[in-house]
């Protein structure tokens, strides 16, 4: 992965309170995201996980696992050329921020149930 591309990652991580990790294998690539879900203040915010997987050959081609840990449900989307893991990330930023924006209309939020 470009180091520029790995900047633009931590500086969304950091904006977003998203945490991104990127896998990139000969022929796929996953991108996994754990979402915040909810943003009450003062309280801890419950972390959802979101995977996306792609690669090379895939012609645009994505799979998205809206809840990976708890579920085989999935989500196939095209999303254009993409000859690189860089491309893929670049490409899966605004689909992450749309599901955060999706997981901030959802209820709940950890509060004292964290504990």
């Amino acid at each position: 992965m470009e180091e520029k591309t790995l900047v633009l990652m931590k500086k969304f991580e950091q904006d977003h309170e998203v945490y991104i990790s990127a896998t990139d294998k000969q022929t796929y690539w996953i991108i996994y995201a754990r979402i915040p879900k909810g943003r009450a203040q003062g309280v801890h915010n419950l972390h959802i996980g979101r995977k996306y997987v792609s690669g090379p050959n895939e012609e645009g081609n994505v799979l998205i696992l809206p809840d990976p840990d708890n579920s085989e449900d999935y989500l196939a989307e095209s999303w254009g050329k993409m000859d690189t893991i860089d491309d893929f990330l670049k490409k899966s930023l605004p689909h992450i921020l749309d599901d955060m924006e999706a997981a901030d209309r959802e209820e709940g939020t950890c509060g004292a149930s964290c504990s």
